[in-house]
């Protein structure tokens, strides 16, 4: 009797996961990862440049002292000239890039944001698609003129490029916020009292608990609205709970990797390398992860209809 009792979860965890892979075959996720990967490196290029003027302005360099500033605050990350052999000449480079950045910066920004925009939205639409693929539901008929339907769907992805836009930086600033507690806690706590309680490990868990929320409300927001069809709340939420997680363990792979590895040889050619490449792989593994997520939830739905349906038909037979 136990061994029917304990088997019997483990066999719909394993029919589960099994129709899950095959789904997930069916519809080629790692092709499609492949796709949605490239889009999102094209997409970061223009975000990174966006950042990086949004972080000269958040400092309040002006055109006249920003040049100066920017490169005693890059000499204090980088070794001294006398250390470097007499062909090592990348810092001089990189310190004339962001002099010339600075000086630049709102032309950047002309340049950026649009660019941002169209491949940000391109990449929402590889999202749809790829969502639409997994769910197998069909496009519903869209406006005849070609321009209001091109507008339509590109506001429609603005919208949600406005909206992951916002939750991923309230993830990366709770994720960062619990970087700098664990390194200075202490010390902050001391200059402003209402962070002690987040020095405590009860304060950590919430605010850790709340980054995995945020993850969750993401990707939550993404399987219910940005396909065309429209999954039920419990499908979207199993998907999510399942993405959310497997992001936050390559989230703190990664981390563990530039902390532990990266920062030993900084200035390696060997680890910077391998970071960008672990990069490149991390993004492709997150588009495995949230395609993965889509067809966790499609097989959630299914079964449950799956399930309606016997019940109906249990009914039906018992009358």
């Amino acid at each position: 009797m136990k061994r029917e009792v304990l088997t019997e979860p483990l066999g719909r965890v394993w029919s589960f996961t099994r129709r899950t892979l095959v789904h997930a075959d069916r519809h080629r996720v790692p092709f499609l990862a492949s796709a949605l990967t490239f889009d999102a490196l094209l997409a970061a290029v223009p975000f990174l440049l966006i950042v990086l003027v949004g972080l000269t302005y958040a400092a309040r360099l002006t055109p006249y002292t920003s040049a100066t500033d920017i490169q005693a605050l890059f000499l204090r990350f980088s070794p001294r000239p006398e250390d470097l052999p007499a062909a090592t000449t990348p810092f001089a480079v990189v310190s004339r890039f962001l002099e010339g950045f600075v000086k630049n910066r709102g032309t950047v920004s002309l340049y950026a944001v649009p660019l941002f925009l169209w491949f940000s939205t391109r990449l929402f639409a590889s999202v749809r698609t790829s969502l639409t693929m997994v769910y197998g539901g069909s496009v519903p008929p869209g406006p005849k003129n070609p321009v209001v339907a091109f507008l339509s769907g590109k506001a429609r992805d603005i919208f949600m490029v406005l909206l992951t836009v916002v939750l991923i930086v309230v993830n990366t600033l709770l994720t960062a916020g619990l970087s700098v507690m664990d390194a200075r806690g202490q010390e902050l706590a001391g200059r402003w009292p209402g962070l002690a309680f987040f020095v405590t490990e009860l304060g950590q868990m919430v605010t850790e608990a709340a980054t995995f929320g945020f993850g969750i409300w993401l990707f939550y927001l993404v399987f219910r609205h940005a396909s065309p069809r429209r999954l039920p709340r419990p499908a979207a939420l199993a998907g999510s709970v399942f993405t959310a997680l497997l992001f936050e363990v390559a989230k703190r792979g990664y981390a563990w990797y530039l902390r532990n590895v990266a920062s030993a040889h900084p200035f390696g050619a060997d680890a910077n390398f391998g970071a960008a490449i672990l990069f490149v792989g991390w993004v492709y593994y997150t588009a495995l992860v949230f395609l993965l997520g889509a067809v966790v939830a499609e097989t959630w739905d299914l079964r449950t209809r799956q399930r309606l349906a016997d019940t109906a038909s249990d009914h039906a037979v018992a009358r």
